[in-house]
């Protein structure tokens, strides 16, 4: 007769016996595949850390190597309300007496009013020009005023004309507005008729009425005039964009151009700071530091990395005029713990005397410090780059480990059924040996003793 439970003819708790087996051999591996993981996962956190880091300095770093940063204007206009002003890098220090006789204008038309804008105009063509550019709006039987301005606004050659239908007391009418101003931007409507009158009596002649005329800017800047086509003056004054709000007669503003040093030195602070956070990261992730479990420890890809920046902030550009300048010129230096500080006096002395020579440290196409260190981020942070390619060497680790975790796992179990199958087998053997003794003992109890006869 099979048992049908483990242990009964042995009397031994056999699932445990095989449970203590089976772990004796799972749990070191295991604990081996969860410090593989653990480690795993800790690197992908570094490379990401790393990564972000990078990007960051470059942030610092773009204001400094396309030379935005380093060539800020403060511009001042007082509580002028005819104006705003913008200014470049080009834009030079001095002041200018800003005065704003008339606004740009767009020209604006409109055919003859009807009643009801839901009935339909006529057939024919609305021939349109306007800056010197044609194009045509065939206008069916059947369109009313509404269809006619979406087959305007949606023509495909549109050359610069806004149709609208706006509704007075007068009636409805059809209102075409140049999209850009000045007087070079009028607007020339001309109706052709297939069926009726309808579109000629509505927009030909005397039926097409100017709404606003068109004109030009003109705005007198230390008493020189300047005329522009739209409100948006460049070019007047080199490096600066006027942006002219209100016309103002005999009004005058004052506009204010001059180095804004405290931006730059801003920015030269935060790309300090960037640079002491990434070298931080670094030693972070992976200096040596003894019974420490930094997950990047001595990996030569990121010592590589800090090596390369540092052998760059120390190197030296040369200058149009002739010489080289270094950071430590300008007043920013490392020193021995591999901090990067800021001398401010030393640097207001630079921004102050050498304002060229800081631009040309940094922002010299190619050889400037800026375009370098950026160059060298790039490469590790760009799809594809350095980073990626070991974040893609991690993920295959990670894909290894986790099949090995499923081969280990079938092997366990294959264990435990092997031991289970074992261990029943010798729990049947006992089993039946316990039943021979048992009847044995029996039938030599049932013999007729042979002593007292």
């Amino acid at each position: 007769m099979a048992l049908t439970a483990t242990g009964i003819g042995s009397g031994l708790d056999i699932t445990n016996i095989v449970n203590v087996l089976v772990d004796a051999e799972k749990l070191p591996k295991e604990a081996a595949f969860n410090k593989a993981e653990d480690s795993i996962k800790a690197k992908v956190s570094a490379i990401g850390s790393l990564k972000s880091d990078l990007s960051a300095f470059q942030t610092a770093l773009a204001k400094l190597a396309d030379g935005t940063g380093l060539e800020s204007r403060k511009v001042e206009t007082g509580d002028s309300q005819y104006f705003t002003a913008t200014a470049d890098k080009k834009a030079q220090s001095g002041t200018y007496n800003i005065q704003v006789t008339q606004l740009a204008q767009a020209h604006k038309v409109a055919g003859s009013a009807v009643a009801d804008q839901t009935l339909a105009v006529g057939e024919g063509t609305l021939a349109f020009t306007v800056t010197g550019s044609s194009f045509n709006v065939a206008v069916a039987g059947t369109d009313n005023l509404v269809d006619i301005a979406a087959k305007i606004n949606e023509a495909p050659d549109n050359s610069g004309v806004t149709a609208t239908v706006i509704t007075s007391d007068a009636g409805s009418r059809l209102v075409f507005s140049a999209d850009n101003t000045g007087v070079d931007n009028q607007i020339s409507v001309t109706a052709t008729d297939t069926t009726g009158a309808g579109l000629g009596n509505m927009f030909n002649g005397g039926a097409l009425t100017q709404l606003t005329a068109p004109a030009n800017a003109i705005v007198s800047i230390d008493n020189q005039q300047v005329t522009s086509q739209s409100n948006r003056v460049s070019g007047a004054i080199t490096g600066v964009t006027l942006d002219l709000t209100q016309a103002g007669s005999n009004q005058t503003g004052m506009l204010k151009i001059s180095r804004d040093t405290e931006t730059v030195k801003n920015n030269l602070t935060e790309f300090v700071d960037a640079y002491n956070k990434l070298m931080t990261s670094v030693e972070t992730l992976s200096g040596y530091k003894p019974d420490s479990d930094r997950p990047l420890q001595g990996d030569a890809m990121v010592r590589s990395l800090a090596s390369q920046v540092r052998n760059m902030v120390s190197d030296r550009v040369d200058q149009a005029g002739g010489g080289s300048i270094g950071l430590f010129d300008i007043g920013i230096s490392v020193d021995r713990f591999g901090t990067m500080t800021v001398n401010n006096s030393t640097l207001d002395t630079a921004l102050a005397d050498n304002m060229t020579g800081v631009e040309q440290l940094f922002s010299t196409p190619v050889t400037g410090l800026g375009n370098r260190l950026d160059a060298l981020a790039e490469e590790y942070v760009k799809t594809g780059g350095v980073l990626d390619s070991r974040d893609s060497i991690l993920s295959g680790e990670q894909r290894r480990l986790d099949d090995q975790k499923l081969v280990f796992s079938r092997k366990m179990e294959q264990l435990e059924a092997r031991l289970l199958k074992q261990f029943n087998a010798m729990d049947l053997v006992v089993a039946s040996l316990n039943q021979q003794s048992t009847g044995l003992a029996e039938r030599l109890n049932s013999l007729p003793g042979v002593l007292g006869r």
